[in-house]
């Protein structure tokens, strides 16, 4: 992300902490995607150093963990790491290799289906990343099989932590604000001789941040839809990671504009590690051509995030409401129950288009 996203994390509550470190029922009918777009030619890079611009939105920093530290040595690994199920969508077999690129795609008077619904427009600026391999401009697609990502694999002291108040009325989660074991992360800042760095000079460093959170148990769905910030953290994976909406600092689309590593990470200026999309990739999710997906974390209204997999499919935007949510049943503190909540898909915009329930103020 560039360097003006670096404060968007700050409003995280400074909580220190000591603890460590997709199931349902039948789903309504559902709309089918727009056709699918060609296959994106190769084009060169464009290399982007990044700035020490100021951010667009200031708060109290939150604190780093001072423990947080990698607990082990990185190791390289492949430059080209990502991959996708063999399954199929509503539409059709799902093909990875020509996602939407949804630069741009927000409103700030209302949500949309997929889109992203924000309070305040991104600050103007360029992407990070222009012209790549795996961006096809010409088609508004992106191929994430071709994408680059940052190389090694730093194992972390994460911790996360999830609590019900005594009457059952919050829930309380608690984070390091790195991965919990046994995911980990690349190494940054990204190095000169990382093939990562042709393309984003990423100089940011990964640093724990306190996160604590407490929302609603059980959320209520409101008919009205809540904007969310441009730039921040919208939810918290059950890894301990922080999530941020779909965008760069600009409004282009993170997910593909922007480097990561092998489980679609990144820090920003201030040392806050966090995921754009994707974070079914590092979790431990259950959903597979036979089982549904599972809890991967909670957005700031309470509701859960699953993966994409129900009832032998990969859901897509095409399936999900305005706030890239729906409503079927799923486990939920340890019952089978038909609760509304987000998913976390292959597609734009990857986990949150809007807030379904009442957000915390972070």
């Amino acid at each position: 992300m560039p360097a003006s996203r670096s404060l968007w994390f700050a409003a995280l509550l400074v909580v220190a902490i000591t603890s460590p470190a997709c199931s349902g029922g039948s789903s309504s009918g559902v709309p089918s995607p727009a056709g699918a777009a060609t296959t994106p030619p190769a084009t060169a890079p464009t290399a982007s150093p990044r700035s020490s611009a100021t951010a667009t939105a200031t708060a109290s920093t939150a604190a780093p963990v001072a423990s947080a530290t990698p607990t082990a040595a990185a190791t390289t690994t492949s430059s080209t790491p990502y991959t996708c199920p063999a399954a199929t969508t509503s539409s059709g077999t799902l093909d990875c290799t020509t996602l939407p690129l949804d630069d741009l795609k927000y409103s700030t008077v209302g949500a949309q289906v997929g889109s992203v619904y924000l309070c305040n427009a991104p600050s103007s600026g360029s992407p990070i990343i222009s012209s790549a391999p795996w961006i096809d401009s010409a088609n508004n697609t992106w191929d994430v099989t071709k994408k680059v990502a940052v190389q090694g694999a730093a194992g972390w002291p994460g911790t996360f932590g999830e609590t019900l108040s005594s009457d059952g009325a919050t829930r309380t989660v608690t984070s390091g604000g790195v991965p919990i074991s046994p995911y980990t992360t690349g190494t940054y800042p990204i190095a000169a001789s990382d093939p990562a760095y042709a393309y984003d000079r990423n100089p940011n460093r990964i640093a724990g941040h306190s996160i604590d959170f407490t929302f609603a148990a059980t959320p209520t769905a409101n008919s009205t839809p809540a904007c969310m910030a441009s730039g921040g953290t919208i939810g918290v994976t059950l890894t301990g990671v922080a999530i941020f909406n779909a965008f760069d600092a600009h409004g282009y689309d993170g997910a593909a504009r922007e480097e990561q590593d092998a489980c679609h990470g990144h820090p920003d200026q201030s040392s806050t590690y966090h995921y754009h999309g994707f974070i079914q990739t590092c979790s431990n999710d259950a959903g597979s051509l036979t089982a549904n997906s599972s809890l991967l974390g909670y957005a700031l209204d309470g509701f859960g995030i699953y993966g994409p997999w129900y009832d032998g499919k990969i859901l897509t935007s095409a399936d999900l409401d305005v706030c890239h949510g729906t409503t079927s049943a799923v486990m939920w503190d340890g019952k089978l129950t038909s609760i509304y909540h987000y998913v976390s898909t292959y597609d734009f915009p990857y986990t949150i288009g809007c807030f379904r329930g009442t957000p915390i103020d972070t």
